[in-house]
């Protein structure tokens, strides 16, 4: 595969942003007994690590969303095979210049340059 656009590639490394903010959290709550604690705490330790799973799965799908994105944006394609195993092309550029409308010993010199090109292409 192959990009039109690779150095928008370089845009992943921003999805490090949101994975250090997740791990980072500063938020830290305060914790505050009262009645019926123990059963509390179970319920907490249930709810904490569902949540915890459901915040670990929410940081993945945003971060496959903006990776997504970037590729999208970096234009991905893939080149034929036929398309790379194809003889080059070559392109020549010759002056027609008032200068090259000159008459040689072999007549013109644009019509000499021609023909020297269209020999050596082998065509």
């Amino acid at each position: 595969m192959q990009f039109k656009h690779p150095e928008i590639l370089y845009a992943l490394f921003l999805l490090l942003i949101p994975i250090f903010i997740h791990l980072f959290q500063l938020r830290r709550f305060q914790k505050v007994d009262f009645t019926n604690v123990a059963f509390l705490k179970k319920v907490t330790i249930q709810t904490r690590k569902s949540s915890q799973l459901k915040k670990w799965l929410t940081l993945l799908m945003r971060l496959l969303a903006l990776a997504a994105i970037i590729i999208a944006f970096a234009q991905p394609f893939t080149a034929l095979i036929t398309a790379l195993n194809s003889k080059k092309e070559t392109v020549v550029y010759v002056d027609n210049s008032f200068s090259m409308q000159a008459k040689g010993a072999k007549g013109p010199i644009l019509e000499r340059t021609l023909q020297d090109l269209f020999d050596k292409s082998g065509g």
